[in-house]
């Protein structure tokens, strides 16, 4: 299915976020190691590197549980994930004001970079009327992150924590092809992992394609990209 010859001009598209179009304005070990010194807490970049991977590799199903908030439970899913990486206790007065200016740093702009040609992309093809979409496992402070920095072209955010699913589940993807009102068929997405995005939507019956839009490329994802519709002679 991932062979654009095979269908019609999408009416929508879809993308992961992180990794994808959406990048760390540095490593996140060398994020976490700077704000562990800031606060006192004993951290090297090595160190952070490892354990961010374990961390990560550990970690439980973002998808919350029925009952619980949304926001503090997403909250607490980062705040026992730091907790394993800096090797400290929740309770701890250090990790706490630690991992506060953390969880709001990467809520900013700051943290992150989107290729400057990225929202001419989404643009163009908004002129096609083509319906966009983001479909990722991260949590609700992406809802402000595209709002500040790509505002008004994403017709749906489809995360674990407003759907219900998560990633590599086929049922996020169809969760978004609901939300858009079009048959999965007539879909694409786009985005970096294999499983978690290409296959993973495969299984939901829509198109999909390996895909990322790097910060040190001029323009040739762009014109990849665009290429698949006939937008670029």
């Amino acid at each position: 299915m991932s062979d654009m010859g095979e269908m019609d001009r999408p009416l929508a598209v879809s993308f992961d976020a992180v990794g994808t179009f959406l990048h760390f304005a540095e490593p996140v070990p060398v994020t976490y190691t700077r704000f562990a010194r800031e606060f006192g807490l004993e951290a090297t970049e090595l160190t952070m590197s490892r354990r961010l991977d374990l961390a990560f590799q550990a970690a439980p199903s973002m998808v919350m549980p029925d009952g619980e908030d949304n926001d503090e439970f997403e909250r607490q899913w980062w705040m026992n994930l730091a907790a394993r990486v800096y090797g400290c206790a929740l309770d701890d007065s250090d990790f706490v004001a630690c991992f506060d200016a953390l969880f709001a740093y990467f809520a900013s702009p700051e943290a992150w970079r989107v290729h400057e040609s990225f929202g001419r992309v989404l643009l163009q093809l908004r002129e096609m009327n083509v319906k966009l979409a983001v479909i990722s496992n991260f949590d609700a402070r992406l809802h402000t992150l595209l709002d500040t920095m790509l505002p008004g072209l994403f017709d749906v955010v489809v995360l674990p924590g407003n759907s219900g699913f998560e990633k590599p589940q086929a049922d996020i993807f169809t969760c978004a092809a609901e939300r858009l009102d079009v048959s999965p068929e007539r879909m694409m997405h786009l985005g970096d992992h294999e499983e978690e995005d290409v296959e993973a939507a495969q299984n939901a019956g829509i198109h999909a394609l390996r895909w990322s839009y790097p910060l040190d490329d001029v323009d040739r994802p762009r014109e990849r990209l665009l290429s698949y519709w006939g937008l670029i002679a």
